[in-house]
């Protein structure tokens, strides 16, 4: 069964599951042109993202993103995106960012280039139409001692055709990009209730896959098995229909077919009201066929939080995620 995502620190990267890093990276490049919001200035100062050990040099109107690792500029929609895997994950990284791998997820016109950088790296432009419009993309990877990095540049097309913001103002920040010894750690959310499942890790600082066993990967390679995820947004913006943006997001869900939804119903989880959906779909990685459970929570402020279960048919597990998803809450943090 295909995960959603998975954390750097626990990647398996043997013969047989090195596809994880790839997916994985699938996963980032669409969440990470899916939400974004919005004059630079000539000055630049070193910040480190939360959840994350990265710094990079930004101008002034730039804060790190409560939701995710990164960083965003409200007022001009433009946001820096960071995913983080072990050293030794640099060529399995790097593998996904091919033009035909990069066009099964919409994104378009890539284009490699240099950056003045003496590390091992990539440099990649692109362009991505999302439900939120079209944007520039810029990707850098690279690799330091104990880690490999990927960081997205996301500019509307807009920004970049007034010139408000350069080419060559992201290629400044994605030149500058380092790692401290230490990262940065928030929580936003925690789960009371998880039976049998386990939290496997983290992916962009603050979405979260649990599984039974703790993994992201199978023991066995194609071997089907339920997985549960909690995914932020990736900005505040206020979810105006969230039953027509709900069922927006689990019908776009990668990686599975034949999708049929059931109707759309309320539900009040840690005193968020918002919109459960369960589906029946085919697993497009093993044609197995699944049970989704996809709950929308709109959170205070802007936003939402997207939980999301899926199961073999086999297993008649969607009661359970049912009482997992109802012991979420937020922290004070979010409160």
């Amino acid at each position: 069964m295909r995960l959603p995502t998975a954390e750097c620190h626990t990647i398996d990267l043997s013969a047989d599951r090195r596809t994880s890093v790839v997916r994985t990276v699938a996963l980032f490049v669409v969440l990470a042109a899916s939400f974004m919001f919005g004059a630079l200035q000539a000055s630049a100062l070193p910040q480190q993202a939360l959840n994350s050990r990265v710094v990079l040099d930004l101008p002034e109107g730039f804060e790190p993103s409560p939701l995710f690792s990164g960083f965003t500029n409200e007022n001009l929609g433009v946001s820096y995106v960071i995913f983080e895997t072990p050293h030794e994950a640099y060529d399995e990284l790097i593998s996904g960012f091919t033009a035909e791998g990069l066009a099964k997820r919409g994104i378009t016109s890539v284009e490699r280039g240099t950056l003045p950088r003496t590390d091992d790296h990539i440099y990649i432009r692109a362009q991505q139409t999302s439900p939120t419009g079209t944007y520039e993309k810029f990707f850098v990877v690279f690799r330091t001692a104990d880690q490999s990095v990927l960081v997205s540049a996301n500019v509307p097309v807009e920004i970049m055709r007034n010139r408000t913001i350069t080419a060559e103002d992201i290629e400044r920040v994605l030149s500058s990009a380092k790692t401290a010894a230490h990262l940065t750690v928030r929580e936003l959310y925690r789960l009371g209730y998880l039976g049998e499942f386990k939290r496997a890790g983290t992916v962009i600082g603050t979405s979260t896959v649990y599984t039974r066993d703790g993994r992201f990967e199978p023991e066995r390679k194609g071997q089907s098995r339920p997985v549960f995820m909690i995914a932020p947004s990736l900005d505040k913006r206020p979810v105006k229909e969230p039953q027509a943006f709900a069922t927006k997001l689990l019908t776009s869900l990668t990686g599975y077919r034949q999708l049929k939804l059931s109707t759309p119903t309320e539900v009040t989880i840690g005193g968020l009201e918002g919109i459960s959906i369960e589906a029946t779909a085919v697993d497009a990685t093993d044609e197995n066929p699944v049970n989704l459970l996809q709950i929308l929570l709109p959170a205070p402020g802007g936003g939402y939080y997207r939980l999301l279960g899926i199961t073999p048919t086999s297993q008649t597990l969607i009661p359970e995620f049912r009482r997992i998803a109802q012991s979420f809450e937020l922290t004070d943090a979010r409160r």
